[in-house]
């Protein structure tokens, strides 16, 4: 069964249309005649012409996202189908950002900027234009959607898919977007750290293990936008922020904003090009896999860790598959078993006698993401090393993973 998680304060980021910005001159003003740009180079630090070097070279490859949505119809008794259409809810507008890939005329953005669109419209940088775009391919358990559209080759301008895997905490991070709807902005910080993912990008089903952390300002309407590094890569895709409130409106940028590392979009991007909307099945299933169920120990009751003498943290082994690289190894499943309450109030069966991973690779487990981060990071035929809690006594094993069907 799916054990859903409750996260609050993380905010994505596209942007219901509604508000405009409205400026220039007053009643009375005249407007000054401006003075000719300075070349790039002039009064610039190093720090400051990479950066226009990058925008100058890739902001062309950055995309507004307008999405039109039409709310599903509202359900009405028999006999009261003529009110229907005093029910009928007004097309929605939305807006996000996006970036081409190639000379073909494919675009990345987020699952959530797209969902449900009835019309899909993209911008270029410095062109006014509409041009019509279509949904090809999806994977909505890691918020990531593949666009396309037929525009003049010479107008796609393909920014280039570097390795998040190389990410250094401290590395220059550039973002790009269309805050507020308010098109092509560009804004500069920091990666601030690579963490486990706090339910900022994804849904339930923890298949986003890993976050890019970053301090360059994204607000609603750079979800999809790129994060770049110093040498104009796309290092992760611009998705979510933290807001101390969670309202929208009431907090916006906190300094902590949130990307998916482009490896894991990488990985999927030839079923996305095929047409496929990836389900959380098939992407557990494409990935190395011990061949175990867990159960985090923090879901037990103390006094159930305490009756059976468990450890306070770690993951329980629920069901080993046959022939899995588990069973290889040697890992038991429970023989016995208890029943606990879920935070839902619904009862789950649980193993109280099976064994524990207790660290995978040195890294402390509490939680399967984790589990899931160092399996994804490993090569095939790579083995990982679990230590293992087995009725009061620790010993080590080595797995394995691999791709079960």
């Amino acid at each position: 069964m799916n054990l859903a998680r409750s996260f609050v304060g993380f905010l994505v980021l596209s942007l219901l249309a509604g508000a405009r910005l409205w400026g220039g001159l007053s009643n009375g003003q005249t407007q000054r005649s401006q003075p000719a740009p300075a070349p790039v180079e002039a009064g610039l630090l190093e720090y400051e012409r990479n950066t226009v070097e990058i925008v100058e070279k890739y902001g062309d490859g950055v995309v507004y996202v307008g999405v039109v949505t039409r709310p599903q119809g509202v359900q009405l008794p028999p006999g009261f189908e003529f009110f229907a259409p005093f029910f009928q809810m007004p097309p929605q507008e939305g807006t996000g950002s996006g970036f081409v890939i190639d000379k073909e005329g494919y675009i990345l953005t987020n699952y959530h900027v797209v969902e449900g669109a009835s019309r899909i419209a993209v911008k270029f940088h410095n062109d006014p234009n509409e041009y019509r775009a279509r949904l090809v391919g999806a994977a909505p358990p890691l918020d990531v959607a593949l666009l396309k559209v037929e525009v003049p080759r010479e107008k796609l301008v393909p920014l280039v898919l570097g390795d998040s895997d190389r990410i250094r905490v401290g590395q220059k991070a550039i973002a790009m977007g269309n805050p507020f709807g308010l098109e092509f902005t560009v804004t500069q910080g920091i990666v601030s750290a690579i963490r486990e993912n706090p339910g900022a990008i994804g849904d339930e089903s923890g298949l986003v293990p890993q976050v890019i952390q970053t301090d360059a300002a994204i607000n609603p309407g750079n979800s999809g936008g790129p994060l770049l590094n110093s040498r104009g890569e796309v290092i992760g895709i611009n998705t979510a922020i933290f807001t101390p409130t969670g309202q929208f409106g009431a907090a916006q940028f906190a300094g902590v904003g949130f990307a998916l590392p482009i490896n894991l979009v990488k990985q999927y991007l030839p079923e996305l090009r095929a047409g496929k909307t990836l389900t959380a099945e098939e992407i557990v299933r494409s990935r190395p896999r011990l061949g175990v169920s867990l159960i985090p120990l923090s879901l037990y009751p103390e006094r159930l860790r305490q009756q059976y003498g468990l450890p306070a943290s770690g993951l329980m082994v629920q069901e080993v598959e046959r022939n899995s690289p588990a069973a290889r190894a040697g890992l038991r499943a429970p023989s016995r078993f208890a029943y606990i309450q879920l935070p839902t109030g619904e009862a789950l069966q649980v193993g109280v006698d099976g064994d524990v991973l207790l660290k995978a690779d040195g890294v402390p487990l509490s939680s399967i993401a984790q589990l899931r981060q160092v399996l994804y990071g490993k090569k095939p035929g790579e083995a990982v090393s679990l230590e293992v809690w087995r009725q009061g006594r620790t010993l080590t094993l080595r797995v394995v993973p691999q791709i079960l069907r």
